[in-house]
């Protein structure tokens, strides 16, 4: 046992599956703190809770104990949680940052506060800048001597693994953090990796974990598939992702500096073997959710689409999928009524942020989205 804390908000399916895992197998107290008093009530009475671990050698489980959690409606109880604990993360969702900013921003201004580094595992870049700048809007000053490093995470988590609180996650994961931005030695924490080029992991995340995730999603359910492994098992959805993976890892080694694009068109195909894992289900639905955001012109699938154009690179695999994401009308998909509303409104180049300059890209996009 290590007699360190880390304080965790939010209890979900990253919180418990990814970080309380990480921190937890390695022997630090785990404190969650979340809004759901069904959940909290439970972490506190089991005090425990099992991770199961599911990849191609099959599966297993692993115990977190020490475990305890706190209700965020009870910003005394939440304060105290968050000033006793050595790191805190949160895993909330990107929309709920500006509701715990103010928290943890009272627990480091307590007198006492154990607090080095403060860490927003959110899949948005930027995230801890983010979460700090809600905390610089409160009363509560942010004292110095406090790290707030950037973050990346990758773990497929699609939800439960039946009642209670079990996880079932994928067996691999990536949590790097932007070693600029720590404060004091490293955790000791085994997976816990401290890198000086965060920007490049983060796009490679974004695009070859993140994009291909997606388009997965949206060529899957116009072709009908109820699961990411069913899709991206198919032979003419494997070929677009594949496509895919070629273009945006040519234009990751061009932006970065890369001796040769072989080393991320690996790390993209050993992405959709991921997804292609059948034991985990994944369904199709969920990683859909929210497209609207997903289609942005900066984001997964825009992004690497208008970086090729500009190029002269391959850009058919990636309208496809844009356009299949764009032709999206299922009720079963949280957020569709959002991207439904914004066409409407102003229409599907609107949504996508095409440029003057993206003209060969935007005739490509018009032959599948008009035509």
């Amino acid at each position: 046992m290590t007699g360190r804390r880390v304080t965790v908000f939010g209890a979900g399916n990253i919180g418990r599956g990814l970080i309380g895992w990480l921190f937890g197998r390695a022997g630090w107290e785990v404190v969650f703190v979340d809004i759901f008093p069904e959940l909290v009530d439970l972490l506190n009475s089991e005090g425990s809770y099992e991770v199961v671990e599911v990849g191609q050698a099959g599966r297993s489980t692993v115990t977190i104990d020490r475990v305890s959690a706190v209700p965020g409606t009870d910003a005394d109880r939440a304060v105290r949680a968050t000033a006793s604990a050595d790191v805190v993360c949160t895993a909330v969702g990107v929309g709920a940052l500006g509701k715990v900013a103010p928290v943890i921003a009272a627990a480091l201004a307590q007198d006492g506060s154990r607090v080095r580094n403060v860490l927003a595992c959110e899949n948005a870049d930027p995230n801890t800048a983010l979460l700090r700048n809600h905390m610089s809007r409160g009363s509560s000053p942010i004292p110095g001597g406090v790290g707030f490093p950037e973050t990346m995470v990758d773990r497929l988590v699609p939800g439960g693994a039946g009642e209670g609180l079990a996880v079932e996650v994928e067996s691999g994961f990536d949590f790097k953090i932007a070693e600029e931005g720590w404060v004091g030695e490293p955790p000791g924490v085994e997976g816990f990796e401290l890198v000086p080029d965060l920007v490049l992991h983060r796009k490679k995340k974004l695009w070859l974990v993140n994009g291909l995730h997606a388009a997965a999603a949206f060529l899957g359910l116009r072709a009908g598939h109820d699961s990411i492994a069913e899709a991206v098992s198919d032979p003419t959805i494997r070929n677009r992702l594949d496509e895919m993976v070629e273009t945006m890892a040519r234009v990751l080694a061009t932006e970065f500096g890369h001796r040769s694009g072989a080393e991320l068109t690996g790390y993209g195909r050993s992405n959709l073997d991921r997804f292609a894992v059948s034991a985990l289900t994944d369904p199709v639905r969920r990683v859909a959710r929210h497209p609207l955001r997903k289609l942005g012109p900066d984001e997964r699938l825009v992004g690497p689409a208008r970086e090729a154009a500009r190029m002269g690179l391959p850009t058919g695999a990636l309208c496809d999928a844009i356009a299949a994401g764009l032709s999206l009308d299922d009720a079963g998909v949280p957020g569709v009524d959002e991207l439904r509303d914004a066409l409407g409104d102003g229409g599907w180049r609107s949504v996508v942020g095409i440029q003057p300059e993206d003209g060969p890209l935007l005739r490509m996009l018009e032959e599948r989205v008009d035509g």
